[in-house]
């Protein structure tokens, strides 16, 4: 229901969207073929998505690549699960598209999350998940050590990975994400404001940023946007980011700025237990939230 009511529809014949319609689609909008059904000149550009929508879909990754990295926590749980941890590691951190050059590497096109200007950090063309704005380690370094002082009034680094991960070794200043109703009954019910009016930015994370981080910062953009639904496109923090490669990029290269000074794996034998805990606790919360949204549609129907 809420997905619905948020995608906007966009006509082809609009003058503004036609270049990028025909970037996107691939197709020439003077191609009589394409004319001779005029009823289907429309598509829907999804409100919620932590991207504005308004600017070039990176469809460089393939379902294979996505699905294979969305299911290697799953894998774990299997009773017939008998490979190493650097099996996964190689697998997780194997290239899924070309490397870009230095030209089309980074990119500030794509507006944040209430469309009234560009991204001040520079963020990657290419990566994981399209949808989300996603930044370097080297970028995040640049941002603690105060390169983008001069634009950005405060930040708040979210480590979406589980307690024992967390406890054994984070960037500093991080705060963890695990217990997200914590975390978002603190965040948004007095929204953080920096002194100086500049704006408040979010950079979120798990392990590899593949699975945890992308979908807790999409649930994030989701609240501000169910918030905020009355004065839409307004958002208490409208740009948001995801650290491409994790915690365990980042620290490869930057164990000064983590404490302590540690990387805990989620597969890591001896925490065997404490995964299992932490990954079923999070599965039920994911149903409650679920059975919740349904029954307020329901509500919604019967009022």
């Amino acid at each position: 229901m809420n997905s619905f009511r948020n995608k906007r529809k966009i006509e082809f014949d609009s003058p503004e969207t036609k270049q990028m319609i025909k970037r996107n689609l691939n197709f020439d909008l003077d191609d009589s073929s394409v004319m001779l059904q005029p009823q289907k000149l429309f598509t829907y550009i999804d409100e919620s998505s932590c991207d504005s929508g308004f600017s070039q879909i990176n469809d460089d990754i393939s379902d294979d690549d996505i699905t294979q990295a969305s299911n290697l926590e799953d894998s774990f749980t299997s009773s017939s699960h008998n490979e190493s941890f650097n099996s996964i590691e190689n697998i997780e951190t194997e290239p899924i598209a070309s490397i870009p050059t230095m030209q089309e590497e980074y990119s500030n096109e794509k507006l944040i999350g209430d469309m009234t200007k560009p991204h001040t950090l520079p963020i990657l063309v290419k990566s994981r998940h399209s949808d989300l704005a996603s930044i370097e380690p080297e970028t995040l370094i640049d941002l603690i050590n105060g390169k983008y002082d001069d634009q950005i009034g405060k930040f708040v680094i979210i480590d979406a990975r589980y307690p024992y991960e967390f406890n054994g070794g984070h960037i500093s200043g991080a705060q963890s994400g695990y217990f997200k109703q914590d975390l978002f009954d603190k965040i948004f019910s007095q929204p953080i404001e920096s002194p100086n009016g500049k704006p408040v930015i979010l950079v979120f994370h798990c392990e590899f940023s593949i699975e945890r981080g992308p979908k807790l910062m999409r649930e994030f953009r989701e609240m501000d946007r169910s918030l905020n639904t009355n004065c839409y496109p307004n958002l208490f923090y409208p740009e948001i980011y995801l650290l491409e490669g994790g915690y365990k990029q980042f620290y490869e290269s930057n164990q000064d700025l983590c404490e302590p000074k540690n990387y805990v794996p989620m597969l890591q034998d001896q925490h065997r237990n404490d995964m299992k805990f932490f990954r079923k606790k999070s599965k039920t919360w994911e149903f409650e939230t679920k059975k919740n949204k349904s029954l307020k549609v329901k509500l919604d129907f019967d009022f």
